[in-house]
């Protein structure tokens, strides 16, 4: 994972081109770094995928927070 792979996903995501993406423990800061830096980071939703070890599920949802 580097910056620009994860200004991809976060724009596939956004675009609908991906439904979800799972980011792995060991690459969260560097994702976590480039997502806050979006306009729209609070449209993106984040869960832990259970019994994944701290693995993060990434979604699109516009409004889903106030």
């Amino acid at each position: 994972m580097n910056e620009h792979l994860a200004n991809e996903i976060l724009s596939d995501l956004r675009n609908g081109n991906l439904i979800e993406y799972i980011v792995i423990k060991e690459e969260f800061p560097l994702f976590r770094d480039v997502l806050v830096k979006q306009e729209d980071k609070k449209a993106f939703r984040g869960i832990i995928v259970p019994g994944g070890g701290g693995n993060i599920k990434y979604f699109y949802q516009p409004g889903w927070t106030a």
